[in-house]
């Protein structure tokens, strides 16, 4: 019998599934798949803290529910995940990691077409219970965006879409400035600053739309970023609802800056761009919504 082909991760969909923090939750994430299935998706956008030390019992129960499904995902990286063995994984020539037939990750600065939408995967945060994990086994310095990685999103002019696990600064998050007390204020200054270097990338870019996770919050705003209304999108994570970790999109409604489409598509339908060799994030999960 012979085996089924592997999908091109970058093939355009008709119905895009993005999907907010799953913390290596096997079980977890074989529902949130099926969910998505169920839904009409072709593909799903993981939006990080994925799979915390990538073990093979979480990627192949994830892949084995994607083959049933027929479709493949992609994820970028959130604070928590085992950075090192992340990064063990080589660059393929697309440009994206693949750890499995049907699992690919999305390095920081990659860009990608699909139709007329522009797509920039941005991974990274800072995490504020960073004093209670142990450097090397539950915290990694790479979960912090660099100037490198900064240079390579912005390298490339305007994108309609950004996809990422932190938020930029200027969206206000709902639950979030209550939640602040429950952890150390250095750390949430910190959290801000990082919010902040992500709002440098967002300047620069200009998404018309941001999916991200990070928050264990769903919600969709309106926010006013300096250059017209942003459609900003935040899901919850494992052990809160399905319809609230997964949301599903027809790329048609998925809005698009006409006037340098041109241009810009043709620079990225000549290859997709892995501007993004650098290092990314890490952490197993946080339980609470700001981890």
């Amino acid at each position: 019998m012979q085996a089924a082909a592997v999908p091109d991760p970058l093939a355009t969909p008709a119905r895009i599934a993005f999907a907010g923090d799953w913390h290596a939750n096997t079980r977890w994430g074989i529902a949130a798949i099926q969910y998505a299935a169920d839904l009409g998706a072709d593909v799903i956008v993981q939006l990080g803290d994925f799979g915390y030390e990538f073990r093979a019992a979480f990627l192949d129960g994830l892949d084995r529910a994607l083959t049933r499904t027929g479709l493949r995902l992609l994820f970028v990286d959130g604070n928590h995940e085992d950075f090192p063995v992340l990064l063990r994984y080589p660059v393929r020539p697309n440009g994206l990691r693949q750890l499995s037939d049907r699992i690919w990750h999305l390095p920081r600065g990659f860009r990608w077409v699909w139709g007329r939408v522009r797509w920039l995967a941005l991974g990274g945060a800072h995490s504020v219970d960073r004093p209670w994990r142990e450097p090397g086994t539950s915290w990694w310095r790479e979960e912090t965006i660099t100037d490198l990685d900064i240079q390579r999103s912005v390298t490339g002019g305007p994108v309609d879409v950004m996809v990422s696990h932190d938020c930029p600064s200027g969206v206000d998050i709902p639950g979030l400035a209550e939640s602040a007390h429950l952890w150390p204020a250095e750390e949430i200054v910190a959290a801000e600053a990082h919010r902040s270097r992500m709002r440098i990338v967002v300047d620069a870019v200009r998404p018309r739309a941001i999916w991200h996770g990070h928050f264990h919050r769903q919600y969709s705003t309106a926010a006013d970023l300096g250059y017209g209304p942003v459609a900003v999108h935040g899901l919850d994570c494992d052990g809160s609802t399905l319809d609230q970790n997964v949301t599903v999109v027809a790329l048609d409604d998925i809005p698009v800056a006409p006037d340098d489409f041109a241009e810009s598509a043709s620079r990225s339908e000549s290859g997709p761009r892995n501007e993004s060799t650098s290092r990314n994030e890490s952490g197993p999960r946080n339980t609470v919504a700001t981890g």
